[in-house]
């Protein structure tokens, strides 16, 4: 399990992994004008090698489905992104590279022993010249496939990361209101915002499946709404074996201009005293375009390669027969994150006192979608709220929540 660390900025280190409970893992920054290795075309416009060597017991897949889990995340600025390539030799075997993440996964499914070549690649999007990364290798197995059950994905609320007063100048065509400018003009115009307190919703899936939803539309057209389909998956493993359920409806989303699962997730303020908890303010329920954005089971075992990759809410998966089909959910082990800068993450506080309160979301609200629990569907973290009738008002997190408030 040692690792050797390079001088040379373009290698990160090398290691082995030779046992299935514990993981490699290795760090590393990447330069946007360090300029690109010229061994794999991937690399540009720069990227850093890690060399893995695989080394496991010859019976590490005998009636045990997996393979072998190669990860990275990273952090940085808003719309930071890197890339990921794993080859064997000359051959490229695996990728990850959507875009709007701040993670990428692979599964190099039942891989055999020898010598693998992983390329953490920048993305010359990326606002930042250069983004550090921590790396993962692991060894992952399936869900045990008896006995035979559906796999059912399971939605954890995660605790706000962030709470501001200041969204983006300009986002999607879309810019702080002159007259509102804690609010976008978008929510001013069309929902009536005067003060809007913005916060992130990170919504996990910890089930033993996918949260996959499918719809559908005329091909080359864009309806207002379709009809949205949970696919549920048997541990039998047979790619024909699941169900399809109808639980509701996709959108499109006027500004960020692409399909949304309607009410997806819910935040709402209340205040807490000796008289039990009060709702102060409800937000709208938000619609999410559902995808692979945060690795949640970073390290744990449990979690798949990331999937469902933006900007899948826009673009079909295929045509057939003059119909376009779109798919778009949360891999088991990871998270959907919406940023407290993005339109329609906020809650209208025009008229709230300065005080402690709770804020708190909960992920499906209606209930629409299947779940091996429903209890776990809400999370909530204490706030401050001061300055309210001022200029400059301003929100902390200062503390974790408690329990559901209802």
């Amino acid at each position: 399990m040692a690792i050797t660390f390079f001088a040379s900025a373009a290698f990160a280190a090398s290691g082995t992994l030779s046992n299935t409970p514990r993981a490699v893992l290795w760090s590393g920054t990447v330069e946007g004008g360090s300029g690109q290795l010229s061994e794999v075309p991937e690399c540009a416009p720069a990227c850093q090698r890690f060399d893995l060597t695989l080394s496991l017991s010859p019976g590490v897949w005998n009636n045990k489905p997996g393979g072998v889990q190669v990860a990275i995340r990273f952090g940085g600025a808003a719309f930071d992104n890197l890339r990921l390539y794993v080859y064997r030799g000359t051959s490229l075997i695996a990728k990850s590279d959507g875009i709007i993440a701040t993670a990428q996964s692979v599964l190099l499914r039942e891989a055999a022993n020898g010598e693998l070549k992983i390329y953490v690649v920048y993305d010359a999007d990326s606002p930042n010249l250069s983004v550090a990364y921590e790396g993962l290798a692991e060894v992952e197995y399936d869900p045990q496939p008896h006995p035979t059950r559906q796999l059912l994905p399971d939605l954890v609320v995660r605790s706000q990361r962030n709470l501001s007063f200041e969204p983006f100048p300009s986002l999607f065509g879309d810019s702080a209101s002159a007259t509102y400018p804690t609010c976008y003009e978008s929510e001013v115009q069309e929902e009536g915002a005067r003060l809007c307190l913005r916060f992130d919703q990170i919504l996990a899936n910890t089930g033993e499946g996918p949260l996959d939803l499918r719809f559908s539309a005329p091909a080359g057209t864009t309806p207002a709404t379709t009809n949205a389909y949970q696919r549920i998956y048997s541990s039998s493993g047979a790619p024909t074996d699941y169900q399809d359920r109808l639980v509701g409806q996709m959108e499109l989303h006027p500004v960020h201009s692409h399909y949304h699962f309607r009410s997806f997730g819910q935040t709402s303020l209340w205040k807490v005293d000796t008289s039990g908890p009060h709702l102060i303010r409800s937000g709208r329920k938000v619609s999410f375009c559902l995808a692979d954005t945060l690795l949640d089971a970073w390290g744990e075992k449990g979690d798949g390669p990331r999937f469902y990759i933006a900007p899948d809410c826009l673009l079909p998966a295929y045509t057939s027969g003059g119909v376009d089909y779109f798919l778009q959910g949360i891999s088991r082990g990871w998270a959907d994150v919406y940023d407290w800068y993005l339109p329609d993450q906020y809650i209208d506080v025009s008229g709230v006192a300065d005080g402690v309160y709770v804020l708190q979301t909960v992920a499906d609200p209606d209930n629409s979608l299947v779940e091996a629990n429903d209890s776990n569907n809400c999370g909530n973290v204490t706030i401050r709220l001061s300055n309210m009738n001022g200029p400059t008002p301003s929100a902390q997190i200062v503390g974790p929540g408690r329990g559901c408030l209802k």
